[in-house]
Protein backbone atom coordinates (compact mmCIF):
# COMPACT_ATOMS: atom_id res chain seq x y z
CA UNK A 1 0.00 0.00 0.00
CA UNK A 2 3.01 2.25 0.86
CA UNK A 3 4.45 1.30 -2.90
CA UNK A 4 1.27 2.85 -4.25
CA UNK A 5 1.12 5.49 -2.19
CA UNK A 6 4.83 6.53 -3.82
CA UNK A 7 7.09 5.47 -1.48
CA UNK A 8 10.23 3.12 -2.85
CA UNK A 9 9.37 -0.74 -2.45
CA UNK A 10 12.92 -0.88 -0.87
CA UNK A 11 12.41 1.91 1.79
CA UNK A 12 8.89 0.39 2.56
CA UNK A 13 10.00 -3.14 3.11
CA UNK A 14 12.68 -1.39 5.22
CA UNK A 15 10.50 0.26 7.17
CA UNK A 16 7.95 -2.30 7.91
CA UNK A 17 10.19 -5.84 7.58
CA UNK A 18 12.02 -5.52 11.08
CA UNK A 19 8.47 -6.64 12.26
CA UNK A 20 8.77 -9.56 10.21
CA UNK A 21 10.07 -13.10 12.66
CA UNK A 22 13.16 -13.16 10.92
CA UNK A 23 12.80 -17.26 9.84
CA UNK A 24 9.68 -15.29 7.41
CA UNK A 25 11.46 -12.17 6.15
CA UNK A 26 12.88 -13.91 3.31
CA UNK A 27 9.45 -15.28 2.33
CA UNK A 28 7.74 -12.16 2.65
CA UNK A 29 10.59 -10.56 0.90
CA UNK A 30 9.88 -12.66 -2.17
CA UNK A 31 6.05 -11.89 -1.38
CA UNK A 32 6.21 -8.33 -1.73
CA UNK A 33 8.38 -7.77 -4.69
CA UNK A 34 7.47 -10.13 -6.74
CA UNK A 35 4.10 -8.85 -6.97
CA UNK A 36 5.46 -5.60 -7.44
CA UNK A 37 7.79 -6.86 -10.11
CA UNK A 38 4.69 -9.23 -11.80
CA UNK A 39 1.76 -7.12 -11.21
CA UNK A 40 1.25 -6.64 -14.96
CA UNK A 41 1.43 -9.94 -15.23
CA UNK A 42 -0.66 -10.67 -12.58
CA UNK A 43 -3.57 -8.22 -13.57
CA UNK A 44 -3.99 -9.12 -17.26
CA UNK A 45 -4.65 -12.70 -15.56
CA UNK A 46 -7.45 -11.56 -12.53
CA UNK A 47 -8.92 -9.36 -15.26
CA UNK A 48 -9.79 -12.72 -17.54
CA UNK A 49 -11.92 -13.80 -14.28
CA UNK A 50 -13.14 -10.55 -13.35
CA UNK A 51 -16.59 -9.68 -14.91
CA UNK A 52 -15.83 -5.87 -14.31
CA UNK A 53 -12.43 -5.94 -14.77
CA UNK A 54 -9.59 -5.23 -12.18
CA UNK A 55 -10.10 -1.45 -12.74
CA UNK A 56 -13.68 -1.84 -10.39
CA UNK A 57 -11.57 -2.82 -7.50
CA UNK A 58 -10.61 -1.09 -4.75
CA UNK A 59 -6.24 -0.77 -4.30
CA UNK A 60 -6.45 -2.91 -1.57
CA UNK A 61 -8.51 -5.90 -2.71
CA UNK A 62 -6.45 -5.65 -6.10
CA UNK A 63 -3.40 -6.08 -3.82
CA UNK A 64 -4.98 -8.38 -1.75
CA UNK A 65 -5.58 -10.95 -4.93
CA UNK A 66 -2.01 -10.01 -6.20
CA UNK A 67 -0.93 -11.62 -3.47
CA UNK A 68 -2.74 -14.59 -3.78
CA UNK A 69 -2.61 -14.87 -7.85
CA UNK A 70 1.61 -14.86 -6.83
CA UNK A 71 1.41 -17.10 -4.46
CA UNK A 72 -0.80 -19.87 -6.50
CA UNK A 73 1.64 -19.36 -9.41
CA UNK A 74 4.66 -18.40 -8.49
CA UNK A 75 5.66 -19.63 -4.93
CA UNK A 76 5.95 -23.31 -4.70
CA UNK A 77 6.14 -23.26 -0.82
CA UNK A 78 2.40 -22.24 -0.39
CA UNK A 79 -0.13 -25.07 -0.54
CA UNK A 80 -3.42 -23.38 -3.22
CA UNK A 81 -5.79 -23.85 -0.30
CA UNK A 82 -3.88 -21.75 1.71
CA UNK A 83 -3.41 -19.56 -0.46
CA UNK A 84 -6.92 -18.95 -1.01
CA UNK A 85 -8.16 -19.02 2.36
CA UNK A 86 -5.35 -16.71 3.54
CA UNK A 87 -6.84 -13.90 0.85
CA UNK A 88 -10.40 -14.61 1.13
CA UNK A 89 -9.85 -13.82 5.04
CA UNK A 90 -8.14 -10.56 3.76
CA UNK A 91 -10.55 -9.46 1.19
CA UNK A 92 -13.19 -10.27 3.98
CA UNK A 93 -12.03 -7.97 6.54
CA UNK A 94 -11.26 -5.04 3.82
CA UNK A 95 -14.46 -5.16 2.26
CA UNK A 96 -17.23 -7.60 3.63
CA UNK A 97 -18.41 -11.12 2.39
CA UNK A 98 -19.73 -9.96 -1.15
CA UNK A 99 -16.09 -9.29 -2.00
CA UNK A 100 -14.79 -12.35 -0.02
CA UNK A 101 -16.97 -14.47 -2.77
CA UNK A 102 -15.75 -13.22 -5.48
CA UNK A 103 -11.80 -13.62 -4.29
CA UNK A 104 -12.85 -17.21 -3.73
CA UNK A 105 -13.97 -17.85 -7.04
CA UNK A 106 -11.72 -15.80 -9.04
CA UNK A 107 -8.61 -17.64 -7.52
CA UNK A 108 -9.90 -21.09 -7.76
CA UNK A 109 -10.74 -20.48 -11.39
CA UNK A 110 -7.16 -18.62 -11.37
CA UNK A 111 -5.85 -21.94 -10.01
CA UNK A 112 -7.53 -24.38 -12.55
CA UNK A 113 -6.71 -22.44 -15.56
CA UNK A 114 -2.95 -21.78 -14.65
CA UNK A 115 -1.20 -18.62 -15.89
CA UNK A 116 0.39 -20.10 -18.38
CA UNK A 117 2.41 -17.74 -21.81
CA UNK A 118 -0.62 -18.83 -23.69
CA UNK A 119 -3.47 -16.90 -21.84
CA UNK A 120 -1.90 -13.72 -22.78
CA UNK A 121 -1.12 -11.56 -26.31
CA UNK A 122 1.01 -13.70 -28.92
CA UNK A 123 4.45 -11.98 -28.73
CA UNK A 124 4.61 -12.77 -32.83
CA UNK A 125 1.47 -10.99 -33.73
CA UNK A 126 0.60 -8.70 -30.46
CA UNK A 127 4.26 -7.95 -29.06
CA UNK A 128 3.50 -4.56 -27.18
CA UNK A 129 0.85 -6.54 -25.65
CA UNK A 130 2.86 -9.68 -24.78
CA UNK A 131 5.53 -7.69 -23.30
CA UNK A 132 3.59 -5.17 -21.30
CA UNK A 133 1.12 -7.84 -19.81
CA UNK A 134 2.97 -11.20 -19.71
CA UNK A 135 6.27 -9.24 -19.64
CA UNK A 136 5.20 -6.62 -16.93
CA UNK A 137 6.16 -3.42 -18.06
CA UNK A 138 4.13 -0.08 -18.74
CA UNK A 139 3.15 0.02 -22.31
CA UNK A 140 4.56 3.11 -23.55
CA UNK A 141 7.98 1.58 -22.25
CA UNK A 142 7.69 -0.81 -24.15
CA UNK A 143 6.73 0.80 -26.88
CA UNK A 144 9.34 3.41 -27.35
CA UNK A 145 12.09 0.52 -26.03
CA UNK A 146 10.76 -1.96 -29.51
CA UNK A 147 10.97 1.34 -31.58
CA UNK A 148 14.52 1.66 -30.71
CA UNK A 149 15.78 -1.76 -30.55
CA UNK A 150 12.89 -4.01 -32.05
CA UNK A 151 11.20 -6.81 -30.73
CA UNK A 152 13.80 -9.27 -29.90
CA UNK A 153 16.33 -6.72 -28.04
CA UNK A 154 13.21 -5.14 -25.98
CA UNK A 155 12.44 -9.21 -25.00
CA UNK A 156 15.48 -9.62 -23.74
CA UNK A 157 15.88 -6.29 -21.62
CA UNK A 158 12.02 -7.49 -20.19
CA UNK A 159 13.09 -10.64 -18.94
CA UNK A 160 16.48 -9.66 -17.87
CA UNK A 161 14.36 -6.80 -15.67
CA UNK A 162 11.76 -9.37 -14.42
CA UNK A 163 14.70 -11.76 -12.67
CA UNK A 164 16.05 -11.34 -9.25
CA UNK A 165 18.58 -9.15 -9.45
CA UNK A 166 22.35 -10.40 -7.86
CA UNK A 167 24.43 -8.36 -5.56
CA UNK A 168 27.82 -7.42 -6.09
CA UNK A 169 30.30 -5.66 -3.79
CA UNK A 170 33.14 -3.08 -5.58
CA UNK A 171 36.69 -3.77 -4.02
CA UNK A 172 38.42 -0.87 -2.03
CA UNK A 173 41.39 -0.13 -0.85
CA UNK A 174 43.28 -2.19 -3.00
CA UNK A 175 41.93 -5.64 -2.04
CA UNK A 176 41.90 -8.38 -4.97
CA UNK A 177 38.83 -10.64 -6.28
CA UNK A 178 40.87 -13.61 -4.54
CA UNK A 179 41.65 -12.04 -1.79
CA UNK A 180 38.13 -10.81 -1.25
CA UNK A 181 36.53 -14.10 -2.34
CA UNK A 182 39.00 -16.12 0.37
CA UNK A 183 37.85 -13.47 3.63
CA UNK A 184 34.19 -14.15 2.45
CA UNK A 185 34.71 -17.97 2.22
CA UNK A 186 36.19 -17.59 6.33
CA UNK A 187 32.89 -16.14 6.88
CA UNK A 188 30.84 -18.67 5.26
CA UNK A 189 30.19 -16.25 2.36
CA UNK A 190 30.25 -17.61 -0.79
CA UNK A 191 30.65 -15.25 -4.35
CA UNK A 192 32.40 -15.15 -7.46
CA UNK A 193 34.36 -12.50 -9.65
CA UNK A 194 32.46 -9.98 -11.17
CA UNK A 195 32.56 -8.85 -15.23
CA UNK A 196 36.16 -7.98 -16.28
CA UNK A 197 37.13 -4.20 -15.40
CA UNK A 198 34.59 -4.06 -12.45
CA UNK A 199 36.62 -5.10 -9.53
CA UNK A 200 34.04 -6.40 -8.39
CA UNK A 201 32.83 -9.73 -6.75
CA UNK A 202 29.09 -11.25 -7.09
CA UNK A 203 27.73 -12.78 -3.58
CA UNK A 204 26.16 -16.01 -4.02
CA UNK A 205 21.52 -15.88 -3.79
CA UNK A 206 21.04 -15.01 -0.24
CA UNK A 207 24.11 -13.94 0.79
CA UNK A 208 24.25 -11.34 4.18
CA UNK A 209 25.09 -8.37 2.89
CA UNK A 210 26.11 -6.44 6.06
CA UNK A 211 28.41 -9.71 6.87
CA UNK A 212 30.01 -9.43 3.77
CA UNK A 213 31.29 -5.86 4.01
CA UNK A 214 32.42 -6.35 7.65
CA UNK A 215 34.75 -8.94 6.14
CA UNK A 216 36.19 -6.97 3.13
CA UNK A 217 36.39 -2.99 2.72
CA UNK A 218 33.53 -2.29 -0.38
CA UNK A 219 30.41 -0.82 -1.38
CA UNK A 220 27.31 -2.38 -2.62
CA UNK A 221 27.75 -1.34 -6.56
CA UNK A 222 26.72 -2.99 -9.71
CA UNK A 223 29.34 -3.79 -12.36
CA UNK A 224 27.93 -1.07 -14.93
CA UNK A 225 28.45 1.59 -11.80
CA UNK A 226 31.98 0.35 -11.25
CA UNK A 227 32.51 0.65 -15.31
CA UNK A 228 31.51 4.00 -15.10
CA UNK A 229 34.08 5.04 -12.41
CA UNK A 230 36.90 3.37 -14.74
CA UNK A 231 35.33 5.41 -17.44
CA UNK A 232 36.90 8.68 -15.93
CA UNK A 233 40.50 6.89 -16.35
CA UNK A 234 43.37 8.15 -13.94
CA UNK A 235 42.20 10.54 -11.84
CA UNK A 236 45.74 10.31 -8.93
CA UNK A 237 46.40 13.36 -7.16
CA UNK A 238 43.06 14.84 -8.60
CA UNK A 239 40.78 17.16 -6.73
CA UNK A 240 37.26 16.11 -7.31
CA UNK A 241 33.84 16.67 -6.77
CA UNK A 242 30.70 14.47 -6.66
CA UNK A 243 27.62 17.41 -7.05
CA UNK A 244 25.10 14.48 -6.55
CA UNK A 245 26.95 11.60 -3.77
CA UNK A 246 24.52 10.12 -2.36
CA UNK A 247 24.76 6.89 -1.83
CA UNK A 248 28.30 7.75 -2.50
CA UNK A 249 29.54 4.64 -4.14
CA UNK A 250 31.19 6.63 -7.06
CA UNK A 251 32.84 8.98 -4.85
CA UNK A 252 34.51 6.14 -3.21
CA UNK A 253 35.42 4.16 -5.95
CA UNK A 254 37.33 8.24 -7.06
CA UNK A 255 38.85 8.16 -3.57
CA UNK A 256 40.28 4.29 -4.19
CA UNK A 257 41.87 5.91 -7.32
CA UNK A 258 43.54 8.12 -5.29
CA UNK A 259 41.62 11.52 -6.15
CA UNK A 260 41.00 14.32 -3.19
CA UNK A 261 36.94 14.24 -3.26
CA UNK A 262 34.14 16.51 -1.75
CA UNK A 263 30.67 15.06 -1.76
CA UNK A 264 27.68 17.53 -2.35
CA UNK A 265 23.94 16.38 -2.23
CA UNK A 266 20.72 18.72 -1.66
CA UNK A 267 19.25 15.53 0.98
CA UNK A 268 20.91 16.07 4.53
CA UNK A 269 19.21 12.19 5.15
CA UNK A 270 21.21 11.47 2.02
CA UNK A 271 24.47 12.60 3.02
CA UNK A 272 23.91 10.68 5.87
CA UNK A 273 24.13 7.56 4.54
CA UNK A 274 27.38 9.05 2.84
CA UNK A 275 28.88 9.60 5.88
CA UNK A 276 27.49 6.32 7.58
CA UNK A 277 29.75 4.40 4.78
CA UNK A 278 32.86 7.23 4.27
CA UNK A 279 32.80 6.35 8.66
CA UNK A 280 32.65 2.66 8.05
CA UNK A 281 35.58 2.64 5.44
CA UNK A 282 37.60 5.19 7.49
CA UNK A 283 37.31 7.49 4.59
CA UNK A 284 37.70 10.89 5.20
CA UNK A 285 35.64 13.16 2.72
CA UNK A 286 34.22 16.33 3.03
CA UNK A 287 30.65 16.85 2.72
CA UNK A 288 27.94 19.43 1.86
CA UNK A 289 24.71 19.88 1.77
CA UNK A 290 23.72 21.74 -1.74
CA UNK A 291 22.45 21.74 -4.94
CA UNK A 292 24.85 20.46 -7.83
CA UNK A 293 23.04 23.60 -9.87
CA UNK A 294 24.53 26.25 -7.75
CA UNK A 295 27.73 24.19 -6.06
CA UNK A 296 29.54 26.45 -3.77
CA UNK A 297 32.74 25.54 -4.92
CA UNK A 298 36.26 26.67 -6.24
CA UNK A 299 37.16 24.94 -9.76
CA UNK A 300 38.07 21.35 -9.38
CA UNK A 301 40.16 18.82 -12.00
CA UNK A 302 37.60 16.43 -11.27
CA UNK A 303 33.69 16.67 -11.48
CA UNK A 304 30.93 14.32 -11.09
CA UNK A 305 27.52 14.60 -11.55
CA UNK A 306 25.95 11.09 -11.56
CA UNK A 307 22.81 12.86 -12.34
CA UNK A 308 19.34 12.11 -10.97
CA UNK A 309 17.19 10.20 -13.56
CA UNK A 310 14.35 7.60 -14.79
CA UNK A 311 16.57 4.64 -13.56
CA UNK A 312 15.00 2.57 -16.88
CA UNK A 313 18.31 0.87 -16.43
CA UNK A 314 17.61 -0.47 -13.03
CA UNK A 315 14.15 -1.37 -13.02
CA UNK A 316 15.81 -5.49 -12.30
CA UNK A 317 17.01 -3.51 -9.00
CA UNK A 318 13.82 -1.30 -8.34
CA UNK A 319 11.16 -2.97 -10.17
CA UNK A 320 8.40 -0.50 -8.63
CA UNK A 321 10.09 2.31 -10.66
CA UNK A 322 8.68 1.01 -14.18
CA UNK A 323 5.14 1.72 -12.62
CA UNK A 324 5.93 5.41 -11.20
CA UNK A 325 7.42 6.59 -14.42
CA UNK A 326 5.03 8.31 -16.84
CA UNK A 327 5.98 8.96 -20.71
CA UNK A 328 6.86 12.54 -19.73
CA UNK A 329 9.65 11.48 -17.54
CA UNK A 330 12.47 11.60 -19.41
CA UNK A 331 11.85 14.89 -20.76
CA UNK A 332 11.21 16.28 -17.38
CA UNK A 333 14.50 14.70 -16.06
CA UNK A 334 16.23 16.34 -18.67
CA UNK A 335 15.80 19.53 -17.30
CA UNK A 336 16.98 18.93 -14.16
CA UNK A 337 19.58 17.23 -15.71
CA UNK A 338 20.78 20.61 -17.79
CA UNK A 339 20.86 22.58 -15.01
CA UNK A 340 22.43 20.43 -12.91
CA UNK A 341 25.67 19.60 -15.84
CA UNK A 342 25.43 23.72 -16.05
CA UNK A 343 26.13 24.25 -12.30
CA UNK A 344 29.16 21.77 -12.65
CA UNK A 345 30.47 23.50 -15.96
CA UNK A 346 31.02 26.70 -13.90
CA UNK A 347 33.17 24.80 -11.16
CA UNK A 348 35.59 22.60 -13.76
CA UNK A 349 39.07 23.98 -14.06
CA UNK A 350 40.93 24.73 -17.64
CA UNK A 351 42.07 21.22 -18.65
CA UNK A 352 39.68 19.51 -15.92
CA UNK A 353 37.43 16.86 -16.61
CA UNK A 354 33.70 16.69 -16.19
CA UNK A 355 32.26 13.29 -15.81
CA UNK A 356 28.52 13.10 -16.85
CA UNK A 357 27.10 9.48 -15.34
CA UNK A 358 22.73 8.31 -15.44
CA UNK A 359 21.25 4.77 -14.58
CA UNK A 360 18.98 5.68 -17.79
CA UNK A 361 18.81 4.29 -21.08
CA UNK A 362 16.76 6.86 -22.67
CA UNK A 363 18.58 9.09 -25.17
CA UNK A 364 16.83 12.31 -23.88
CA UNK A 365 18.73 11.93 -20.71
CA UNK A 366 22.08 10.63 -22.39
CA UNK A 367 23.44 10.94 -25.65
CA UNK A 368 21.21 14.09 -26.28
CA UNK A 369 21.97 15.69 -23.04
CA UNK A 370 25.57 15.67 -24.01
CA UNK A 371 25.12 17.48 -27.29
CA UNK A 372 23.34 20.18 -25.85
CA UNK A 373 25.66 20.80 -23.16
CA UNK A 374 28.52 20.97 -26.12
CA UNK A 375 25.71 23.44 -27.93
CA UNK A 376 25.62 25.91 -24.65
CA UNK A 377 29.06 25.40 -23.65
CA UNK A 378 31.83 24.97 -26.63
CA UNK A 379 34.45 25.53 -24.53
CA UNK A 380 33.85 21.50 -23.61
CA UNK A 381 34.64 18.95 -25.91
CA UNK A 382 33.52 15.52 -25.80
CA UNK A 383 36.72 12.66 -25.51
CA UNK A 384 36.82 8.88 -24.73
CA UNK A 385 39.20 7.36 -22.07
CA UNK A 386 42.81 7.58 -22.96
CA UNK A 387 43.78 5.20 -20.03
CA UNK A 388 45.18 1.98 -21.31
CA UNK A 389 44.48 0.73 -18.07
CA UNK A 390 40.96 0.97 -18.42
CA UNK A 391 39.26 -2.50 -19.01
CA UNK A 392 35.38 -2.32 -19.83
CA UNK A 393 34.00 -4.82 -22.03
CA UNK A 394 33.30 -3.99 -26.04
CA UNK A 395 29.87 -4.06 -25.56
CA UNK A 396 29.45 -1.42 -22.67
CA UNK A 397 31.50 1.39 -24.76
CA UNK A 398 29.88 2.87 -28.08
CA UNK A 399 32.81 5.33 -30.02
CA UNK A 400 33.52 7.96 -27.12
CA UNK A 401 31.11 6.83 -24.62
CA UNK A 402 30.23 4.41 -21.68
CA UNK A 403 26.73 2.68 -22.47
CA UNK A 404 25.84 -0.58 -20.85
CA UNK A 405 22.29 -2.37 -21.88
CA UNK A 406 21.32 -5.02 -19.49
CA UNK A 407 20.17 -7.10 -22.40
CA UNK A 408 23.89 -7.09 -24.09
CA UNK A 409 26.14 -6.30 -20.62
CA UNK A 410 24.20 -9.06 -18.19
CA UNK A 411 24.58 -5.67 -15.88
CA UNK A 412 22.28 -2.73 -14.25
CA UNK A 413 22.14 -0.12 -17.44
CA UNK A 414 24.21 2.81 -17.00
CA UNK A 415 25.46 5.44 -18.93
CA UNK A 416 28.88 7.77 -19.21
CA UNK A 417 29.96 10.59 -21.09
CA UNK A 418 33.66 12.13 -20.31
CA UNK A 419 33.93 16.19 -21.12
CA UNK A 420 36.50 18.08 -20.51
CA UNK A 421 37.15 22.01 -20.51
CA UNK A 422 39.53 23.54 -22.86
CA UNK A 423 42.86 24.98 -21.80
Amino acid sequence: MEVERGRRLDRAFHIHGGAVPERSRGWVHELTHGVVRLRGRLDHLLDLHLSQGIESLSVEVRILLEMGAYQLLMMGSVPGYAAVSETVDGVREAGGAGLAGMANGVLRSLARKGGGEERFPSLESDPVGHLSSWGSHPRWLVERWVARWGVDETTRLVAWNNRIPTIHLRLLGGVSGEDALRRLGEVGIEGEMGPPGSETVRLARGSGVEAALEAVPAVVQDPAAAWVVRWAGSVEGLEGADLCAAPGGKCFGLMDGGARMVALDPSASRLALVRESAHRLDLRLPLVRARGEAPPLRPRDLVLVDSPCTGTGTLARHPDARWRLEPGAPAEMAEIQDAILDGAAEVVREGGLLLYATCSLEPEENEERVEAFLRRHPHFILEGTDDSGVEIPDAATDASVLRALPQRTGTDGAFAARLRRRS
